[in-house]
């Protein structure tokens, strides 16, 4: 186990939610965190925590620049991200559509520069936040409608997959020595504004409570404490160190989701 005593962590969206649960356990483990929002007043829960806060908006390049720049963290989570229009795609504008490539993906990108441009110290890690809904096509048992009032929203969290990968192969031809992982919180998690309100929208078509809808498809609660606690757990087991995408689900260990590809398994199954 790695020490995370004293380790500089910069949470971005560190004010609620995951971001906040993140802030706990690491303020916990002895962590330095800096909590990141763009509300001053939200910020309070982090500094009550522990947590040195900054106001402001992730997706500003000029901030996050100055922030990996002054504050030289070991580790830089990017989670930093918006609530989407809960409607069937076509009721959604543009607008209400790229909301989550506007934030999430947007501040994902100007987080990822932050690090790469600065750069990070060598050895430094930076977590990216994306989500269940990212495996959509590639985990069978996640039916593409089932996520039919999403939007944008699966479209971008897989970019935000592919952006760690992106990331990681800069930081190998730069010699950076800087790691990007992406984490996968696998259920839906009715304990954030954003589950709760996606929660509440699927229970209400299928006639049932939110927590009764949550165990119908997923069997248990996740809950941001759980994902938090995970977290530190990754930063500070050696074994989650060289890996680059990781899943969390209750009730389970951290799940490794990478995937080894070869070049002899580049065919499309059923064609010659």
């Amino acid at each position: 186990m790695q020490n995370l005593n004293g380790k500089r962590v910069v949470i971005t969206g560190g004010s609620q939610g995951l971001g906040l649960a993140m802030v706990r356990a690491l303020a916990a483990c002895g962590a330095k965190v800096i909590a990141i929002g763009r509300d001053r007043a939200n910020l309070s829960s982090a500094e009550q925590a522990g947590a040195a806060v900054i106001a402001g908006d992730a997706t500003d390049a000029t901030l996050m620049n100055k922030v990996v720049r002054k504050e030289a963290p070991d580790v830089l989570i990017l989670n930093a991200g918006a609530r989407l229009p809960i409607k069937p795609i076509d009721q959604q504008n543009w607008d209400e559509f790229s909301t989550i490539w506007n934030t999430d993906v947007k501040a994902g990108l100007v987080g990822i520069q932050a690090a790469l441009h600065t750069p990070m110290k060598r050895g430094g890690r930076v977590l990216v936040m994306s989500s269940g809904a990212a495996m959509v096509l590639a985990a069978p048992f996640i039916a593409p409608e089932s996520l039919s009032l999403s939007g944008g929203y699966i479209g971008a969290k897989r970019m935000l997959w592919f952006m760690a990968h992106s990331a990681n192969a800069v930081s190998r031809e730069r010699d950076l020595g800087i790691h990007f992982q992406v984490l996968v919180p696998m259920q839906l998690i009715p304990g954030t504004t954003l589950g709760h309100q996606v929660a509440a929208a699927c229970a209400e078509i299928e006639g049932v409570g939110i927590e009764e809808y949550v165990m119908r498809r997923y069997g248990s609660i996740l809950c941001p404490a759980q994902v938090g606690e995970q977290v530190a757990d990754l930063l500070g087991d050696r074994r989650y160190m060289s890996g680059v995408a990781y899943g969390f689900r209750s009730e389970s260990d951290i799940l490794p989701l990478d995937v080894t590809y070869s070049p002899r398994s580049t065919a499309i199954p059923g064609t010659r």
